[in-house]
């Protein structure tokens, strides 16, 4: 007997290019995108008393070529595995420590002080671990679109 193709049986992958919706789904409770935006300086120490603890998220530079979003999690927090189909993603690691699923690489540990760098079509995940509250900054194109596979 031949198996017929039913359109509900697909697994679609699910886009999104909100910077919004993808913070709070990757459980980010606190975001904030125009109040440090485009600042000629920020003073990260400054930042973090600012937004406190707690998962958290700011816009710091927006233009029509890249943006950048510092974003602090807590252990066991991070997002979902997910690709972009327009730009690569490069992150600083500001605090904390990090896992790193990379389609093809594995999982790798990062620290402060290291920078990732994820190229375009590649899956990846990002967990923070350990006992403390991590922070990153993230780097890519503007509204940029996260493929969550189906």
């Amino acid at each position: 007997m031949q198996d017929k193709f039913k359109i509900k049986d697909l697994k679609m992958d699910k886009h999104d290019d909100n910077v919004v919706n993808v913070l709070k789904n990757d459980g980010v409770k606190k975001i904030i995108l125009d109040d440090f935006e485009n600042a000629t300086t920020t003073n990260i120490d400054n930042l973090v008393n600012d937004m406190g603890p707690g998962s958290w998220a700011v816009r710091l530079v927006y233009n029509n070529r890249f943006g950048g979003v510092m974003i602090q999690q807590q252990p066991g927090e991070g997002n979902r595995l997910h690709y972009h189909t327009d730009a690569d993603e490069c992150w600083i690691i500001m605090s904390g420590d990090w896992e790193w699923y990379i389609e093809g690489e594995g999982v790798k540990t990062v620290h402060a002080g290291d920078i990732v760098v994820v190229k375009q079509g590649v899956l990846h995940k990002i967990t923070c671990i350990g006992d403390s509250a991590g922070m990153r900054f993230a780097i890519t194109k503007p509204d940029v679109d996260h493929v969550y596979p189906g």
